[in-house]
């Protein structure tokens, strides 16, 4: 109990972490619905057999390899600039906006692509930060914390989610999440605009 309380005073009262926690809090209350309900986007949307969600997941996929490769490329191993933590919230809310706008099974594959260069991307990018801003004694805790928020706020975006997508239809559930993500993305990059690694 005293590590736990330990994490928790830290991500409520250290600057950066705190901040982060509100971003990624966010963030997973878009992407919590976009991610599951991506195969009823499939079928309803794009009109794919149930076979067909399969090229939807190898598009991802191959971004997800390619990600972290890119990274390396496209920021020389400098990533300590707030832009590369928050820019694939960006890239990806606006992904999922116009994955709803198109009806492209190509397009799709091409935005979902992306979104896999992103997740992997992005998911290296997190790691160093949390790895060079928490220290090592309090880095298990911290990520403990911040991922019992974000699962909090996944389930409570698949209930709003499959909620919206009841009432108004998949496409919505897309406009939503995508404007959201978006949304955290700018948060993300006002909060933390003077941070640096």
């Amino acid at each position: 109990m005293a590590d736990a309380r330990e994490g928790l005073r830290v991500a409520r009262h250290d600057r950066f972490v705190s901040r982060l926690m509100r971003v990624q809090a966010l963030a997973s209350l878009s992407v919590g619905a976009t991610s599951a309900l991506l195969v009823v986007l499939a079928q309803e949307h794009y009109r794919l057999p149930p076979g067909g969600f399969g090229s939807f997941i190898l598009a991802i996929g191959m971004g997800a390899l390619l990600g972290p490769l890119l990274l390396a490329l496209l920021s020389g191993g400098e990533i300590g600039r707030p832009h590369w933590l928050f820019g694939p919230y960006v890239i990806r809310g606006i992904g999922d906006v116009l994955l709803a706008a198109t009806t492209s099974v190509p397009m799709a594959w091409l935005l979902l692509f992306i979104y896999g260069l992103n997740t992997s991307s992005g998911m290296v990018t997190y790691q160093t930060w949390m790895q060079h801003r928490v220290p090592d004694v309090l880095r298990g805790r911290v990520f403990t914390w911040l991922d019992v928020v974000w699962n909090v706020m996944k389930l409570v975006s698949l209930g709003m989610g499959a909620w919206l997508a009841e009432r108004s239809g998949i496409q919505s559930v897309y406009y939503a999440g995508g404007t959201l993500l978006v949304v955290s993305g700018v948060l993300g990059l006002g909060l933390l605009r003077q941070e640096r690694l």
